[in-house]
């Protein structure tokens, strides 16, 4: 069994970027990259790391809101939803989806690429093994809309955005899209 290991940089601490949210893939405009602060050049295990904390297998990136983190994973069977407290990384919350489908994808794809999107309250998650999830800040359930199957060759990994108070996903695949 594959477990990856998360290291937040000292991009979460306040010394560097003064507690920004990092809401969405690729951050608040989509870009990837940060409005203020300085980044450090050299980070790792002891140098310009918060907390380190070890996750269940996944290719989502991690968004943040001003307590908490969020990410995708999938370990034995589940596809799974994580908070995790910012400023110490102690784990507050893991829900797995509802029911779980085999998706057919690339090798080099994951069923947890999908990142989630967050309002700074609530969590928002997509799986091509499931669909669409939404997480309150203490983990339970507000909704769920089961979608697909889906047809891409390389399985699905767009990640949800919110945009004028509306939730957006992009669902596009190689047959019926």
């Amino acid at each position: 069994m594959q477990v990856g290991k998360l290291l937040l940089v000292a991009l979460l601490g306040a010394s560097v970027v003064q507690a920004s949210d990092w809401a969405r893939f690729r951050g608040p405009n989509g870009s990837g990259v940060a409005e203020t602060g300085r980044l450090p050049v050299v980070f790792g295990p002891g140098t310009n790391s918060q907390w380190d904390v070890t996750v269940p297998p996944g290719k989502s990136s991690a968004v943040l809101s001003a307590d908490r983190l969020y990410l995708t994973a999938a370990e034995d069977g589940e596809l799974l939803t994580l908070a995790f407290d910012r400023a110490t990384g102690r784990e507050l919350w893991r829900r797995a989806a509802p029911s779980r489908r085999v998706e057919r994808m690339n090798r080099l794809n994951h069923e947890a690429s999908s990142t989630p999107v967050t309002d700074g309250t609530n969590v928002y998650v997509f799986f091509g093994g499931y669909g669409m999830l939404a997480y309150g800040p203490d983990g339970d359930q507000l909704w769920a809309l089961p979608l697909g199957p889906f047809t891409n060759y390389h399985g699905m990994a767009a990640s949800p955005i919110l945009a004028d108070g509306k939730l957006i996903m992009v669902c596009d695949q190689d047959l019926e899209a």
